[in-house]
């Protein structure tokens, strides 16, 4: 229920009147299966039942005339959006819906939940339905043992009063009454038996010759038949006849400190010395909840007493362990990892349905690791499904969404995806691609640390996803025969000689280095700065080239090592990125480097041009403000110091701040006893403190504000708004622009310019005096200006033609006497689409595509293609290299264009096309003579997939045959490295790419020797029992100190059983995988171990685990604490199956170490399944309590002495409590059954080594 526990409760008030809203119902659409079309329903809530109605809208009694319900109690989940499979098979029809006005209700007692999938009228009804619901729910699981019983009285109460008005209908009477009949019926249905005799003299004589019964009968009769006569006698340990009950000198009411008392004496709870009476009474107000009771001193009656007993407030289980306290800094083999296996199935191996919902379900019952069985599919994706069964198949994008949606919602801690890969290389190639795409940061592509010697923590790896699968054989790739390189140039690069170059290539490239593209980038070949001719105004400009032996890397972006000893030349255009140091000194004086905490402050002024005077003039213009106004400037006299200006009594005040060095570190005074560690905090300081001297004495009050001297120029536009500004500059030059402040934030401003007949606009962030660009920032709006007027500030444009407000005003009459439509230019190109005119994109090539058919179409990886229209799911539309309206796979593309927007930066990646590569496989050059200015060769590339050649120029002859030489080598050690590539990829049946994401968990047959910690094994049930607990079992217990192994259901098991995960866990498996869709005792005694520790999915291994000498079959073991447990089975209520009369009985069983585990006692059946009671005890020893989990099973013997499953229970024995406990009864999927629970004494106690 973690969806719902998260939740902050609103304002009582607000929540009240939606849930009123609820209660009265809305009209909305519900959709259905495959059978029946989406209808209109009323929709309600039953507060006091805590149901949820739908009825059809011509029903007149919605409350009775109900199409269907939900229990509030069994919700799961509550979604905003389509995301069912009912929204999914009317995809069409729903269309027309808004996504905020759809919401689905998952709910179920099964692993495989039902969904209720609902379109409201409006967003704000369904959001009050989503808000109220989520209340509600986590209102109704918190509630009291006396509202759960009231609220289920009610609900059975009104179910036989529904019945008995459809009869009476169908029959024209008039009776509806709940009749003495209907009660002795409803007793017989919650298996209370009792003779017509017996069951009469429950009733008074008033309610016998009454005609019907209301609630408040039915409910104080059912209280009467539940609690057996002197119960509370036989909770001491004595029978009926027994002596009084000790906690209750009255014998009727349990007063606050006799309650105290019983918690200290029998509960052995230790914290309830440290709570006072009104604890205890705040305890019984918020049990009872009696307005009427609601005293200094409540009291709870016996009756009472014993509903707090069977509830869920005295339960077995320890709420501490609901939060992890666990070490989670250890490496991933110390721990057990909750694990599924055919996470996607719903049922049997066979036929069953495969579910993306599946997925979702596993991942919020904790578990870490989920397998996905992948084969071909269409559109080169997988499909996920059991290969050559009748199993349904889910698509593997729809698949790896599902897992992002709810990886992290129950646990932040890793999940684990393991892949049986059965896909051809070309799907594992799209694979690897949609797995980066969809989980982004989340998917771990590289080590945690580079010189690990062991796994990482699950605290290292919060909310990654990490892939379980087969790595390609790491070979070498710098040595090829038959390759004939000249000079040794390429080869010593590839060999790591002086050719070489660092990683640091690929850093200042792409951002960052990952394992397989650090591999790559070792073998740099060559590296300089040569001409790109810029496709937007057709100039020749410096780029930075990186050769590879793989692609040729390109970026505008030059390093610092390239820019150190280069002539300017503005001859061809040069951008920032030829830039050289004259410019990066300029750019450092322009902008902010300084990351001094004082320097963003809107106090500090930094250098004041007119100095001193300067200062004295600011502080006159803001005298209004008062004595201690004040400004903060860089001393003109003392080169380095600072000077604090301030009035103060109608002048203006200078002091000098004053600077020492002390152990390598500068400090700041005013006051030589008053030293503090940073500009900054002096400041700070002096604003909260008297600042004295012989002279005066002030607090530093308001700053002067900072100059506003961008108000002053022509470029700046006060009140120009966004479409003006477009309108405006549509026909100018490039380069022509204006500022104006943002409408989206107030501390913002916005560049609109213009760039090839379209308009950009680049925000300006204000922090403090500052403003900023993405990383770069300046000390004022003009200084920003003036340093793009010199340096590109989106591609090669510069801010050359500032747009005065009279230029604008001049343009903007123009285009209205022209009726100019600014939306479209002269080449087609749309910036803005109308609501009926088809949306063009631009899109980027992910991969390469060679066309299969006359209507597709061909390109290369980096591929821009153009006029994209995106009117199918899986095939587009678009242009390139000459071909129109041409079919391209939608996956092997992303969008990069769109309409014109605000952007936060303008060197986004993917936006500016600063940085890009070629693949140099089967490329082939050619170099010719140019007569371009400044560009005297010209180096043309052309590899099979790209349409138009790519072009280099060069304005060195000597340069331009190195480049072509060193790419044509280059070329034949690729096209080598690619026929390898091919024959591992082959020989292993893994792509690279698949390869590349493959990190820890690489999946390899086990071998006896020669561990390497990324690795690990995975092993059927009948191989492991064999190899682990018959061959090699020391040899397993020490592999599992370090490495990680995975045992999995032998294929036999059709019908999706499980194997006892115990002796697996024994001896130190982290991943027993099991299916989480089938409720068998395997999946009981998972889901109680994987409860513990907040139930995040990992479970650390005991401390005794790590010794060589372990063994987990021997008793004498060192580490193990023995303990012997006692239990008293006392009672038992709600012991229901399937509307059966039941004759239940008690098995108690461990469930651990080899020596430990079997049944430990079984009671005698009871012939009542409603309130029975045993009072029978057992005593037995545990000598490995660590790996103990005690079990409960509730059976029901039939008439043949055959047994049948009513409920269990199972818990960590080092995770319950001791005293006189509730036992919360589930079914077989572990879901809480409702009011369902055994009453136990257990005493819990360590035996002494003699």
């Amino acid at each position: 229920m973690s969806c719902f526990s998260a939740m902050n409760a609103p304002l009582l008030g607000e929540m009240e009147q939606t849930i009123g809203m609820l209660e009265r119902g809305t009209i909305v659409t519900k959709l259905y299966g495959k059978q029946r079309r989406p209808d209109r329903r009323h929709l309600m809530l039953i507060r006091e039942t805590r149901q949820l109605l739908w009825s059809t809208v011509a029903a007149q009694t919605p409350r009775t005339d109900f199409e269907g319900a939900i229990q509030l109690r069994e919700i799961r989940e509550i979604r905003v959006g389509k995301h069912s499979k009912e929204f999914r098979l009317f995809a069409d029809d729903c269309q027309r819906y808004e996504n905020s006005k759809c919401f689905v209700i998952l709910y179920g007692n099964h692993f495989k939940l039902k969904s209720f999938s609902v379109v409201a009228l409006s967003e704000i009804e369904a959001d009050n339905w989503v808000r109220g619901l989520r209340y509600m729910v986590k209102d109704t699981v918190n509630a009291s043992y006396p509202l759960q019983i009231d609220r289920w009285l009610r609900r059975e109460y009104y179910q036989i009063e529904n019945v008995n008005s459809h009869s009476a209908k169908s029959s024209e009477q008039s009776q509806t009454q709940v009749t003495i009949k209907d009660f002795k019926m409803f007793l017989a249905s919650v298996s209370c038996k009792m003779t017509t005799s017996k069951f009469m003299e429950c009733f008074t004589d008033d309610v016998r010759r009454k005609h019907d019964l209301k609630f408040d009968d039915f409910s104080r009769l059912y209280q009467k038949l539940l609690l057996p006569h002197s119960f509370a006698n036989i909770l001491c340990g004595g029978t009926a006849a027994s002596s009084a009950f000790p906690y209750s000198e009255d014998q009727q009411t349990v007063r606050p400190t006799e309650l105290k008392r019983f918690l200290e004496t029998e509960q052995r709870d230790l914290n309830v010395g440290e709570l006072n009476s009104g604890s205890i009474s705040g305890f019984i107000r918020d049990f009872v909840q009696d307005v009427e009771r609601d005293v200094q001193e409540p009291y709870l009656t016996l009756s009472e007493f014993v509903d707090y007993l069977f509830s869920k407030q005295n339960d077995l289980w320890n709420s501490k362990y609901d939060a992890i306290f666990m070490d989670m800094n250890l490496p991933l083999s110390s721990y057990w990892i909750a694990s599924s296996h055919n996470t996607y199935l719903t049922g049997d191996q066979f036929s069953s349905e495969s579910s993306c919902e599946a997925y979702a379900r596993a991942l919020r019952m904790g578990c870490r690791c989920i397998e996905l069985d992948c084969w071909n599919g269409p559109d080169n994706l997988p499909y996920i499904f059991h290969g050559h069964t009748m199993t349904s198949k889910i698509k593997f994008m729809d698949v790896v969404k599902t897992i992002k949606d709810h990886a992290f919602t129950t646990s932040e801690y890793p999940v684990i995806l393991s892949i049986e890969q059965n896909c051809s290389l070309e799907q594992q190639r799209n694979m690897a691609q949609a797995l980066i795409e969809v989980f982004g940061d989340m998917l771990l592509t590289q080590p945690c640390d580079r010189n690990e010697q062991h796994l990482p923590s699950p605290y290292q790896l919060r909310r990654k996803i990490i892939l379980k699968h087969k790595k390609l054989p790491q070979y070498d790739e710098t040595t090829f025969s038959g390759v004939g390189i000249s000079n040794g140039g390429i080869a010593a690069a590839a060999a790591g000689g002086g050719g070489g170059s660092s990683l640091t290539h690929r850093s200042s490239l792409s951002g960052g280095v990952g394992e397989n593209e650090g591999e790559n980038m070792r073998k740099v070949f060559k590296e300089g700065l040569l001409y790109f001719k810029d496709p937007v105004d057709k100039s020749w400009n410096l780029y930075q080239f990186v050769l590879t032996q793989q692609e040729l890397i390109y970026t505008s972006e030059i390093s610092e090592s390239h820019r150190n000893g280069t002539s300017e030349d503005d001859d061809f255009g040069l951008s920032s990125s030829c830039s050289l140091n004259n410019t990066m000194q300029q750019k450092q004086k322009d902008t902010s480097a300084n990351d001094e905490l004082h320097f963003g402050e809107n106090w500090f002024h930094g250098k004041l041009e007119g100095g001193r005077k300067e200062a004295d003039d600011l502080l006159q213009k803001y005298k209004h403000l008062g004595d201690g106004t004040f400004l903060v400037r860089e001393s003109a006299t003392f080169v380095g110091d600072y000077s604090l200006s301030f009035w103060r009594r109608n002048r203006p005040n200078h002091c000098r701040i004053k600077l020492k060095h002390e152990s390598g570190s500068i400090r700041y005074y005013l006051v030589e006893n008053f030293i503090f560690d940073s500009l900054y905090s002096l400041i700070v300081y002096y604003r909260k403190n008297m600042l004295r001297s012989s002279e005066f004495s002030i607090i530093l009050k308001e700053p002067v504000p900072q100059p506003k001297k961008h108000e002053d120029q022509d470029w700046f536009h006060p009140n120009t708004t966004k479409e003006q500004a477009e309108q405006g500059l549509f026909k100018l030059d490039i380069g022509s622009f204006l500022v104006r402040p943002s409408v989206q934030s107030i501390n913002a401003f916005v560049i609109s310019f213009t760039i090839n007949r379209k308009i950009k606009h680049c925000r300006i962030i204000q922090e403090g005096r500052l403003y900023a660009i993405d990383t770069m920032q300046f000390e004022s709006l003009v200084s920003l200006i003036h340093y793009y007027t010199r340096n590109p500030l989106y591609r090669n444009v510069k801010l050359c033609h500032p747009v005065s407000q009279d230029l604008l005003r001049q343009a903007l009459a123009e285009n209205a006497q022209q009726g100019t439509d600014h939306s479209n230019d002269g080449n087609g190109a749309s910036n803005y689409m109308g609501s009926n005119l088809e949306e063009h994109v631009t899109c980027k090539a992910l991969y390469s595509y060679k066309a299969n058919k006359p209507d597709e179409l061909s390109f290369p990886k980096h591929a821009i293609i153009t006029n994209v229209q995106r009117n199918n799911t899986m095939w587009w539309i678009g242009d390139y290299g000459g071909m129109i309206k041409k079919h391209l796979p939608a996956n092997y593309v992303k969008v990069i264009d769109a309409a014109t927007e605000d952007y936060n930066s303008v060197n986004e990646e993917g936006t500016d096309g600063r940085t890009d590569s070629i693949e140099i496989y089967g490329a082939v050059a050619s170099l010719f003579e140019s007569n371009e200015p400044g560009i005297i060769f010209k180096l043309q590339i052309q590899t099979p997939t790209m349409q138009n050649p790519f072009v280099i120029g060069f304005d060195n002859q000597e340069t331009a045959y190195e480049w072509i030489k060193a790419i044509q080598e280059a070329a034949l050690i690729a096209s080598q490295l690619a026929t390898e590539r091919r024959k591992k990829e082959r020989t292993a049946r893994v792509a690279k790419e698949m390869s590349d994401l493959i990190i820890y968990f690489r999946s390899v047959p086990f071998r006896e020797h020669s561990w390497i910690f990324q690795e690990m094994s995975s092993f059927p049930e009948t191989k492991a029992e064999k190899q682990f607990f018959q061959q090699n079992t020391q040899l397993f217990l020490s592999y599992h100190r370090n490495q990680i192994s995975r045992v999995y259901p032998k294929g036999q098991r059709l019908d999706s059983s499980n194997f006892n995960p115990v002796p697996f866990w024994n001896i130190g498996s982290q991943m027993i995988a099991l299916n989480y869709q089938t409720g068998d005792k395997a999946m009981q005694l998972n889901q109680a171990k994987f409860r513990n520790n907040g139930q995040c999915g990992y479970i650390l291994k005991p401390s005794f685990m790590k010794a060589e000498s372990f063994n987990p079959n021997n008793p004498l073991s060192d580490g193990l604490n023995e303990v012997r447990v006692s239990i008293r089975l006392i009672a038992a209520r709600h012991l229901f199956r399937g509307g059966k009369s039941n004759n239940p009985q008690i098995v108690v069983e461990i469930m651990g170490a080899s020596f430990d585990t079997g049944i430990k006692y079984r009671t005698k059946v009871n012939e009542n399944g409603f309130n029975p009671v045993w009072n029978e005890a057992c005593e037995f020893t545990v000598r490995n309590p660590q790996f103990a989990i005690l079990r409960f099973e509730v059976q029901d013997e039939d008439m043949f002495a055959e047994t049948h499953f009513i409920a269990q229970a199972c818990y960590p024995l080092t995770c319950v409590r001791q005293g006189y406990r509730s036992v919360i009864l589930r079914n077989k999927f572990s879901e809480e059954l409702e009011l369902s629970s055994l009453l136990v004494n257990i005493k819990i106690t360590n035996i002494t080594s003699t």
